[in-house]
C-alpha cells in the first residue's frame, strides 16, 4: 500500500513542472485577468491629462485666424452701426408686412362682398344691399363712439382694440346670417367696410410716422 501511494503521488519537483507544462493556458490566463488591472491606471492618468491640462492647438490655431482676420477686415466695417443697420431693417419687414396685411384682408373682404351681392341679386333682393350697408356704416359708428368713451384712446404704433372688437361683432352677424335673411349680409359688409376704411387711415398715419423716425435714423 505504501508503494501504491508514492506512485500515485510523485512529489518530485520535477513532476510538477511537467504537469505545468502540459497546462499552460491556466498561466495565460492568469497573465490575462491581472494585465488590464496594471495598465489601466497609467492610462487613466493620461486621460485626465489631456483633459484638465493647457487648451489644445486647435483652439490656439483658431484664435490666431479670428485676429489675422479682425486685422484684416478694413475700419470703415469695424465702424459702421450693424446694430442700427439691423433695426432699421425690421422697421422696414414690418412697414411691408403690415402693408401686405391689410391688402389681403381688403381683397377677401372685396370677394366676400361680391359674393353676398350675387346672392342677393339671384334671390331678387336687390333692396337689401343699399339698405344694409347704410344701417352697418351707422352701427359701426356709433360702436365706435361708445368703444372710445368706455376705452382709453390707443397709443400711436399699437393694437386698435376698439376696431378690433368692432370687426369681430360684424364678423359674428355675417356668419349668423347665412341662417336668417340676406339683408344681414350687408349690414356685416357695411360695418366691415367702415372698420377697412378707419384701420386703413391708421395705419397710414402709423406708416407715415415709422418712415418719419426711419429716416431721422438714417440721417443721424
Amino acid at each position: 500500500m505504501a508503494l501504491l501511494a508514492s506512485s500515485t503521488l510523485p512529489s518530485s519537483p520535477q513532476y510538477q513542472i511537467k504537469v505545468l507544462r502540459n497546462k499552460p493556458f491556466r498561466l495565460r490566463w492568469c497573465l490575462r485577468s491581472h494585465a488590464p488591472h496594471q495598465i489601466s491606471q497609467p492610462c487613466s492618468m493620461k486621460v485626465t491629462k489631456a483633459h484638465f491640462g493647457e487648451p489644445s492647438k486647435v483652439k490656439l490655431q483658431l484664435n490666431i485666424v479670428k485676429e489675422r482676420l479682425w486685422h484684416a477686415i478694413p475700419d470703415s466695417a469695424k465702424e459702421f452701426p450693424w446694430r442700427k443697420a439691423e433695426d432699421l431693417l425690421l422697421k422696414r419687414l414690418l412697414l411691408v408686412g403690415q402693408k401686405a396685411f391689410k391688402w389681403s384682408l381688403v381683397i377677401l373682404f372685396v370677394l366676400s362682398f361680391l359674393t353676398d351681392i350675387m346672392y342677393s341679386i339671384s334671390r331678387n333682393q336687390e333692396l337689401t344691399i343699399p339698405f344694409g350697408l347704410l344701417v352697418g356704416c351707422l352701427m359701426m359708428d356709433f360702436l365706435k363712439e361708445i368703444s372710445m368713451e368706455v376705452f382709453q384712446a390707443p397709443e400711436k404704433g399699437g393694437l386698435n382694440l376698439p376696431l378690433l372688437g368692432i370687426s369681430c361683432c360684424f364678423i359674428l352677424v355675417k356668419v349668423m346670417s347665412t341662417y336668417f335673411t340676406p339683408f344681414l349680409l350687408h349690414v356685416a359688409n357695411g360695418g366691415l367696410m367702415q372698420v377697412l376704411w378707419l384701420w386703413g387711415n391708421s395705419l397710414k398715419e402709423n406708416s407715415q410716422c415709422n418712415e418719419e423716425n426711419i429716416s431721422v435714423g438714417q440721417n443721424t
